[in-house]
């Protein structure tokens, strides 16, 4: 049992009907459950509605009152989309996500079946979710179960996605937040000693480089190598680029700077491919090239296998200039593989690692791993509704100080 705060299957469900396009989400329950992620998918552009569940529903339930605001929901959107260009035409296919929420499941409100009392033109996807789940990755599972049914999703798809969230439960189970009975959270993390080893092996390399005597030269690097990885999930991959940008923009005629992601962009819903199209454009807009692409945004419980034999190879390499003195992995870094990153520390004892994640109880898991961990607060809040990068506070540290010198 796990006593710390964890999240929701709701919210999960929430997201995961965002990621498949539905116009607008109906929660069944009270007008404050899950407050705070309906908030923030609104800024993201989904509309959300609630059916306010209240004391009398709870005792005499509230079907009735669920298929009226399915209803002004329609009729809502509609009357939005008059207002759009004429090219957009108002019978086009609304897709409404209906999510259960604890106090309509507990009293058994039945949400299913409720396309058979609409038109071919309005689709709701129902997903009988509650958040006494053991993992919050079900809520996602749910909700990919609906569009299946519905065909909004193809069966290929479908087992892609639900092989990928399982492997992301696994992840945090084996090393993340869910790895442990209770995780303190903690607002400290390694962030100027991350600066000062940037400083030391950087300037301080290239200083020692320039004076080597030739007796040496041939055991000397011509410069520092730098491994950056990008291995984030989803949208949230527009604040952890910023700071691989950064190191990139900062380091690029003191290092040889090679970058890891997990952006292609042939992979996944619409949403997550084009997110990584975005990412890709501002990287190639700034000069920087992606040396290695891992995988896609939602493969990231997977890709961080691919990067850590990416980084093995490296590391192995008989070429001393592809040897990694700085491993740098932003994201979700516990999905890297452990072993490999002590096997490769076990080989270069020199070569410092950093994990960058969002949440303050995954600084100790990331220090499980890595040398050093940084934590970027309220990641996802940051970057919803973006469709560009966003700054870091490690990305802007790196900046300020590196531009200085």
């Amino acid at each position: 049992m796990i006593l710390h705060p964890r999240p929701s299957p709701i919210a999960a469900t929430m997201y995961q009907l965002r990621d498949m396009g539905v116009d607008a989400i109906i929660m069944h329950g009270p007008s404050g459950c899950c407050f705070r992620t309906a908030r923030l998918l609104e800024i993201d552009g989904i509309r959300v509605f609630t059916t306010a569940m209240n004391e009398n529903d709870f005792i005499f339930g509230a079907t009735e009152k669920l298929k009226n605001v399915i209803d002004d929901v329609i009729s809502y959107l509609r009357e939005e989309d008059s207002k759009e260009p004429k090219n957009l035409k108002s019978s086009r296919l609304l897709k409404i996500g209906v999510v259960g929420t604890c106090a309509s499941m507990i009293i058994g409100e039945d949400i299913t079946g409720l396309n058979e009392e609409y038109g071919d033109n309005e689709l709701i996807l129902a997903v009988d979710i509650h958040s006494g789940l053991t993992d919050n990755t079900i809520g996602a599972i749910r909700a990919m179960e609906s569009a299946l049914d519905v065909n909004l999703i193809s069966e290929e798809e479908f087992n892609r996605q639900v092989e990928l969230l399982n492997k992301a439960t696994e992840v945090e189970k084996a090393k993340g937040m869910a790895k442990k009975k209770y995780l303190k959270p903690t607002y400290d993390d390694d962030i100027d000693e991350v600066i000062k080893i940037f400083k030391e092996k950087i300037r301080n390399s290239n200083s020692s480089n320039s004076s080597s005597d030739l007796d040496n030269l041939n055991n000397v690097k011509s410069k520092p190598v730098i491994a950056c990885v990008l291995n984030a999930k989803k949208e949230t991959s527009y604040l952890f680029s910023h700071p691989i940008v950064e190191i990139n923009k900062a380091f690029k005629d003191d290092a040889a700077i090679i970058n890891i992601a997990n952006l292609d962009n042939s992979v996944g819903f619409e949403k997550v491919k084009n997110d990584a199209k975005n990412v890709l454009s501002e990287f190639k807009e700034n000069g920087i090239t992606i040396d290695y692409i891992t995988g896609g945004l939602d493969e990231y419980p997977i890709t961080g296998s691919k990067a850590s034999e990416i980084l093995n190879k490296l590391s192995n390499s008989n070429n001393i200039d592809e040897i990694p003195d700085i491993i740098f992995v932003s994201g979700v870094p516990h999905a890297l593989d452990d072993k490999v990153l002590s096997q490769i520390k076990e080989k270069n004892p020199n070569a410092v690692t950093v994990g960058i994640s969002d949440g303050p109880r995954l600084y100790y898991p990331i220090k499980d791993m890595f040398d050093y961990g940084i934590i970027e607060l309220d990641a996802h809040a940051k970057v919803l509704g973006k469709k560009n990068i966003v700054k870091s506070r490690f990305g802007e540290l790196i900046k300020y100080t590196f531009s200085k010198e």
